[in-house]
């Protein structure tokens, strides 16, 4: 009697804690590697970008009211798209890390996968579609 007691002592306690998580690495280790691929790739055009419009911005020509008035509307539509790719930039930079730590592929909310799918058209989403439409919605 004492033995089945330890087996499944032994049992449980190499089972993990959250069998959610454990169960939710749906993401192949072989593919770990191309999605940090397509994460680095992806950072470095960005990088290429906000670095290449920052020379231009640097090096804009002033002119008469319009020219100035246009090189202004587009100065401000360039910081807004640096500020999202800023933050795609972030987002990307966490995926990595996570790739690091192995926990890439689990929301960072309810800690279940989030589907291959979406991990391909979006490798540095931190939430599952349920989670992420909860936020959206909230907001």
């Amino acid at each position: 009697m004492k033995k089945k007691m330890k087996k499944k002592a032994a049992a449980k306690a190499s089972r993990p804690k959250n069998p959610r998580a454990a169960g939710a690495r749906k993401v192949a280790s072989s593919q770990f590697k191309r999605f940090q691929d397509v994460l680095e790739a992806k950072r470095d055009v960005i990088l290429k970008m906000v670095t290449h419009n920052e020379k231009d911005h640097l090096s804009g020509d002033v002119g008469d009211e319009a020219d100035v008035a246009s090189q202004t509307f587009e100065r401000e539509l360039l910081f807004e798209m640096e500020d999202s790719e800023r933050i795609i930039l972030d987002d990307i930079e966490a995926a990595l890390r996570k790739i690091e730590k192995g926990d890439f592929g689990l929301c960072e909310s309810c800690r279940k996968s989030i589907s291959v799918q979406r991990l391909k058209a979006m490798p540095w989403a931190r939430y599952c579609i349920a989670c992420q439409s909860r936020s959206e919605t909230s907001a």
